[in-house]
């Protein structure tokens, strides 16, 4: 007897009208092995396929119907669970039992009878390829009103505020009133140019507004500025995935040599007002373009910065798929890399048709830009990859566009396809182009997305409030030869940009979460407009476009705008991530944005802040003497807030510089102070004693290059150190004692030269030696019991040359314990004494707290 007969035998004959079979047997199964990837419950689609009610199995999913009552053989169901096809396997982590299967296979074959309670419909049984295809996102352009520019908007009404205005009116609800003019032009620099307007540029708005003036010369003037460039090419580099380096290559060279330059073309393209269409073609195929120049090629670095997946190239063909797909039409493509896609109407074909476009393209690398494209020299053949797995090759795909905006399939012409990919993307008949990047832009200037998921306008995507609201902008913005600065134009001359963000009611019962822009939405600066105005208000801003990338972290560098800042993808600095900027790891749909004590503890007690506070301070209108006080508080307020300061604010401002003048130099609490000193051998003590003079790369030293003209090899560190050329110059680490008490000494003197005459280490306690030790090409143990301290008092390490200073250098760490009481131990080891740091006068004081005020650091 077969093993199918066996299993035959248990499973008992079912009546017609019995569904027991089902539910006591198959549903069971079902629930599993099946429902998890497969049912409405755990919003899952594999394949489109749902397995949680008959009419959902009958319907069937990408591959057609699942089950065929009374026939198990026809049945993909079965087919699947039987293992006959090596693409068709579930579950796919391992087979069910053959007595399992044979259960299955009773139940098809007596005509898979269920329950009413798991009839189901076709529209409950899961979301079908052609509900898909009717998704909101994948249909025409419909919006059946769009501008032509803002003069004729402001003759015959904004179609923005039309449309916004009638579905608020169904809900009882208006516009805001139109904000200040300060207020508003505040949000215009900031959207714009990511700086703020000065003292003056605020006396010359207001003034235009209260003689009745048309604002649009100032959006002009703004939208003409170099900034505008700077601005909206760091919002681009959010959803390129910038940075400067590849992230973690083991032993290559991690640096991506030139990438500045595609943010250099950026911020040109867009100050420029490339057209969209052209600026997608170049940043896809720049080396294709019969009229591109070798300026042009760094647009390619849309695709050949991101990350190098330690040069794995499937994934890094994967990152570029994904950063094109979601980037510029909101498809999330990359999720049918092993299967078809669970929600939208993209086949793992799909993927791998637009897989091999970036198959059969090169990096060449060399001149005129490094990171450059050419298609390959040699067609390579794509297949389908199942279940992704490399080497497990399926059928052969051409090069094409995804099958849903190309029923028919046309595969690309010669060559990689790049060309006529980027031209399909940039179709006007593309309906998710247009509306994928009016989209951001919205969310640029409202703070919030017409639709909620920027960078996917999937299925799972919630349909947006203002369907027809973004389907005007796209539209608008594709008759206006698909001008980024017409689109702004058009949305910053609308009633709706310029309401005030005040919370008013009924708005605030009605519409909480501002969804249908009664108001607008109060903005707090990103990272990059907060830093580039902490440095132009201060004076301290280096205005100069383009350029090599430069650290932030450091202040010789720091005093660039904040797009021009390296990038490290391995190793972000913390103040990016503390302040939400983007990770360059992977394409950004939108950034977080969050409120810790980080980002004050930064802004209070920074180097960065503190420095450009002292700087602005030091200014002569601040700190001439003949300038009183109530006028140079005035002064600092016009500077940093652009506007004169009340009468209560000017005195809490004196108050607290007076206050700060008043009150007495912190203590430094010093622990360990390096320096140097005559160390007299006959009588064992250090005759005086000076601070070394030079601190360089967490080292103490006599100058800035060794050996210093006067001190010699003088150095120490952490770990030790070299004495200089002579007793006189014996390197000295203090320690200084924080309390009373009796403390004891442990350590190892190392020196690991063969060579040289060694050196000689002496411990001094109130200027009387206390022990003496003395190490030639040797390491020894350094240890003192009982030395009893006061509060104040100083421990000297001292390390001299015994009579030569070649070969002397050395390592000592040393760890001083007290026997009681806590902190009980201090290690030398643990980090060099910094150099003080210079006190801030009392006017740094005041400027820093105008720094961090929520004036300065919200639009509104």
């Amino acid at each position: 007897m077969t093993g199918a007969q066996e299993s035959e035998s248990k499973v008992a004959p079912q009546d017609a009208e019995d569904t027991s079979l089902f539910t006591d047997r198959v549903q069971p199964l079902l629930e599993a092995h099946c429902l998890e990837c497969h049912s409405h419950a755990y919003d899952e689609a594999e394949g489109l396929l749902m397995l949680d009610s008959l009419a959902a199995m009958t319907a069937g999913g990408s591959r057609g119907p699942s089950l065929v009552a009374g026939k198990p053989e026809a049945s993909l169901l079965f087919q699947a669970l039987t293992y006959a096809d090596t693409d068709l396997q579930m579950p796919p982590s391992e087979k069910l039992s053959e007595e399992d299967i044979e259960v299955f296979r009773s139940w098809i074959a007596t005509g898979a009878k269920v329950p009413p309670s798991f009839q189901g419909s076709v529209a409950t049984g899961g979301p079908q390829k052609s509900t898909a295809e009717n998704h909101w996102a994948y249909q025409p352009l419909r919006s059946g009103e769009h501008a032509t520019s803002a003069e004729v908007d402001a003759a015959t009404g904004n179609p923005i505020d039309r449309i916004v205005s009638a579905k608020l009116e169904t809900r009882g609800l208006q516009l805001s009133p139109r904000a200040d003019s300060r207020t508003l032009l505040r949000r215009l620099s900031y959207d714009l140019t990511g700086l703020p307007p000065n003292l003056h540029q605020f006396a010359e708005f207001e003034a235009s507004q209260l003689a009745g003036q048309d604002m649009l010369p100032t959006v002009d003037r703004l939208l003409a500025s170099p900034q505008f460039g700077e601005r909206w090419a760091r919002h681009w580099m959010d959803v390129s995935r910038y940075a400067d380096n590849k992230g973690y290559v083991f032993q290559e060279d991690r640096e991506y040599a030139e990438a500045y330059k595609y943010r250099d073309w950026l911020v040109r393209s867009l100050n420029q007002d490339m057209p969209y269409d052209a600026f997608i073609r170049y940043q896809l195929a720049a080396d294709l373009i019969p009229d591109a120049s070798p300026a042009d090629l760094p647009a390619l670095g849309f695709l050949t910065l991101g990350r190098r997946f330690l040069n794995n190239k499937l994934d890094i063909i994967d990152d570029r798929l994904d950063v094109v797909t979601r980037g510029l039409m909101g498809m999330t493509v990359a999720c049918a890399r092993c299967h078809d896609h669970k929600y939208d109407p993209i086949s793992q074909k799909d993927y791998y048709s637009l897989f091999a476009v970036f198959l059969n393209t090169d990096e060449p690398g060399g001149e005129p830009w490094p990171h450059r494209l050419a298609d390959s020299e040699k067609e390579r053949t794509a297949h389908v990859l199942l279940r992704g797995v490399p080497g497990n090759n399926g059928e052969v795909v051409s090069r094409r566009f995804v099958s849903l905006l190309n029923p028919s399939e046309v595969p690309f012409g010669e060559g990689s396809g790049r060309l006529d990919l980027a031209r399909a993307i940039a179709s006007p008949t593309n309906p998710l182009t247009a509306r994928v990047l009016v989209n951001r832009v919205w969310m640029q200037l409202m703070g919030t997305p017409l639709v909620d998921t920027p960078s996917d306008f999937g299925t799972r995507s919630t349909e947006p409030e203002y369907l027809e609201l973004l389907d005007s902008l796209a539209e608008s913005f594709v008759a206006n030869q698909w001008s980024i600065k017409q689109l702004i134009r058009h949305i910053v001359s609308s009633r709706t940009y310029q309401q005030s963000s005040l919370e008013i009611q009924p708005g605030k019962d009605v519409d909480p979460a501002n969804r249908l822009y009664w108001r607008m939405n109060r903005k707090r600066l990103d990272f990059e407009s907060l830093r580039d105005t902490l440095l132009k208000v201060t004076g301290n801003l280096d205005e100069r476009l383009y350029g090599q990338a430069v650290p932030i972290d450091q202040l010789s560098g720091a005093l660039r705008r904040t797009v021009y800042s390296y990038i490290d993808r391995q190793n972000l600095p913390s103040v990016f991530r503390t302040f939400d900027m983007a990770s360059p790891d992977t394409h950004t749909p939108k950034r977080p944005q969050t409120s810790v004590p980080q980002q004050g503890l930064y802004l209070m007690n920074s180097d960065f802040i503190a420095e450009i506070s002292l700087r602005l301070s030091e200014q002569p209108e601040f700190s001439d003497a003949e300038v009183d006080a109530a006028e140079k508080a005035n002064r600092l307020f016009q500077q940093i807030l652009g506007r004169a300061a009340t009468e209560q604010e000017i005195q809490l401002a004196v108050e607290l510089t007076e206050q700060a003048e008043q009150a007495a130099p912190a203590e430094l609490a010093e622990r360990w102070i390096y320096g140097y000193g005559p160390f007299d051998v006959s009588n064992a003590t250090l005759q005086s004693f000076t601070r070394l003079p030079m601190f360089i790369a967490e080292t103490w030293q006599g100058g800035a290059e060794l050996p210093d003209a006067k001190l010699g090899w003088c150095k120490l560190s952490a770990l030790g150190g070299h004495p200089g050329n002579s007793q006189e110059f014996a390197v000295v680490r203090r320690w200084v004692a924080p309390r009373s008490g009796t403390v004891s000494i442990r350590g190892n003197l190392n020196h690991p030269a063969a060579e040289g005459d060694g050196v000689r280490a002496s411990l001094l306690s109130g200027g009387k030696l206390i022990e003496q030790w003395t190490a030639l090409n040797q390491r020894m143990p350094t240890r003192a019991q009982g030395i009893d301290v006061e509060q104040g008092a100083v421990l000297d390490f001292v390390t001299d040359c015994i009579s030569s200073p070649n070969h002397d250098s050395f390592e000592w760490k040393v760890a001083v314990q007290y026997r009681e009481g806590t902190p009980k131990e201090f290690r030398s080891e643990a980090g060099v004494p910094q150099p003080p740091k210079t006190p801030m006068n009392p006017w740094a004081l005041l400027v820093q707290a105008l720094l961090t005020t929520n004036e300065l650091a919200f639009v509104d």
